[in-house]
């Protein structure tokens, strides 16, 4: 489901024909119990079919996702689809949902724009790939559809792909409105300003947000491919997991007939992606010029064997990623360990977005069947408890909403403190570029107010964002001139 290099991109259906009423009942409580532990947010695996003999179903560690999407299938020009070889998996199936975890099947992937376009281009070949998809779902017990089109490249394309989500939720609601619909889509307007996401965003249970690859061959320097927060320093300038999710959230604004218009976006249907792969650069470190523009994918359990062989660790803290770098300084390695997918399921859980989806499951395996990565994230989602501020709660670290809200040109930012420490409050402009710092020093315990004053900045989206040490809290701002 990567937007470049790699492929990859609820109706709890439990059937038997022995004991039904038992199997259902224990389908229920074992649902019931894993969507209580993962109220923090989704935890959202892709199942890569063709990697199936690195994670067989029996392994998968059910217990620490919420949902799996089983990659991939093609629609092709007559409306039908076909499946990825070991498709539709029914032991994974039965597996995930004695367990409480949902199962989907993607449609689609890198390089799957025209194979969508031809199916897609007019009422009856749509007709006809809903009815497959329905098919597939009632035969094979399946919860939802994830619709991975990479990428509508056209006006015509995005109208047909509103017309296919909107026509697939109008059936699926008819015959099993716990049916979901999903779709991954990029993290920038690099192939994201194609989507209507205002019209998607009533029609869609949740967005799998493809936050990696912002570095590749194409790229001139190396870089991190899934880096929590853009520095400024980076020559890429291609993106982050807070520039990701403030496009999307972003693209709740828009004109018509020359108004702004906005509108507000759950921030529950954005899941951040997170790549259980890295990538190789020629480079004597980051941020520097490529020597070659060749790229290598490596999954994270080949990647750390690198560190038994003279490769050094290192953590570049602005942007909260680790890297490493071969003995002689020649070879770059970019990817996600413990320390850095934490952040990232932190990051998804106090900002109160969807949760996290993974690429791909089967690339954290070690040799002694452990998922390092996959346990960290699942860990970090259920030891967070959801921040509910209050305006009273001067004892709690909190970042309120501005008021007014929409502003022109200045609001007022009021924050708290349980205990004096040094405190940053920046802007931010929807590509993650700091616009503004208002505050950057110690500050003592308790209530603080701050005005910002918007003077020279264009009408749109904006946010602050307020930092303490680890804490870290987000809010948006809508500046209407």
């Amino acid at each position: 489901m990567a937007l470049f290099q790699q492929s990859t991109s609820s109706n709890l259906s439990v059937c038997s024909a022995f004991l039904p009423g038992l199997l259902w009942l224990l389908s229920v409580n074992a649902f019931a119990q894993n969507i209580n532990e993962l109220q923090n947010g989704r935890i959202v695996g892709y199942y890569a079919s063709w990697n199936s003999s690195n994670l067989p179903y029996n392994q998968v560690e059910y217990s620490n996702l919420s949902d799996i999407i089983v990659a991939f299938g093609t629609p092709d020009a007559n409306g039908s689809i076909t499946y990825n070889s070991g498709i539709p998996f029914p032991q994974l199936v039965s597996d995930a949902h004695a367990a409480g975890v949902k199962v989907l099947i993607s449609l689609g992937g890198a390089g799957s724009g025209a194979a969508f376009s031809a199916a897609t281009q007019d009422s009856a070949l749509r007709a006809t790939l809903i009815s497959s998809m329905i098919s597939f779902l009632q035969v094979n017990r399946y919860d939802g559809v994830d619709i991975d089109w990479e990428t509508p490249s056209n006006s015509a394309q995005t109208a047909n792909l509103d017309s296919l989500i909107g026509e697939m939720r109008e059936e699926f609601d008819k015959l099993d409105s716990s049916w979901l619909i999903t779709m991954a889509v990029p993290a920038s307007n690099y192939g994201g300003g194609d989507f209507d996401f205002v019209y998607l965003i009533n029609k869609v249970d949740w967005f799998n947000i493809m936050c990696y690859d912002f570095v590749g061959s194409w790229s001139t320097y190396s870089g991190f491919d899934s880096p929590l927060y853009q520095t400024p320093n980076d020559p890429n300038q291609a993106g982050s997991d807070f520039t990701a999710i403030a496009y999307w959230l972003s693209r709740g604004t828009y004109y018509h007939n020359r108004q702004l218009v906005h509108v507000d976006i759950p921030k529950s249907k954005l899941v951040i992606g997170v790549p259980f792969y890295g990538d190789s650069f020629s480079a004597v470190g980051f941020y520097q010029r490529l020597t070659n523009s060749t790229v290598t994918n490596t999954r994270y359990s080949d990647i750390i064997n690198n560190l038994n062989t003279g490769w050094t660790y290192h953590w570049y803290e602005p942007a909260r990623e680790p890297y490493l770098m071969n003995s002689s300084n020649t070879q770059f390695i970019t990817y996600e360990d413990t320390n850095s997918v934490r952040d990232k399921a932190e990051f998804a859980k106090r900002d109160s977005l969807g949760g996290i989806m993974i690429w791909e499951l089967s690339q954290d395996v070690l040799s002694n069947g452990s998922q390092p990565l996959l346990e960290a994230i699942t860990a970090t989602m259920k030891s967070l408890t959801p921040i509910v501020r209050k305006p009273d709660e001067a004892s709690d670290f909190a970042l309120y909403n501005n008021y007014p809200n929409p502003f022109n040109p200045s609001t007022t930012i009021n924050f708290s403190m349980p205990k004096e420490g040094l405190v940053r409050l920046t802007v931010y402009d929807v590509l993650g570029q700091e616009v503004r710092t208002l505050i950057d020093g110690r500050l003592s315990p308790g209530e603080h107010e701050v005005t910002f004053n918007a003077d020279g900045l264009a009408s749109g989206v904006y946010f602050s964002v307020l930092k303490e040490g680890t804490e870290v809290s987000v809010k948006k701002m809508v500046l209407l001139k």
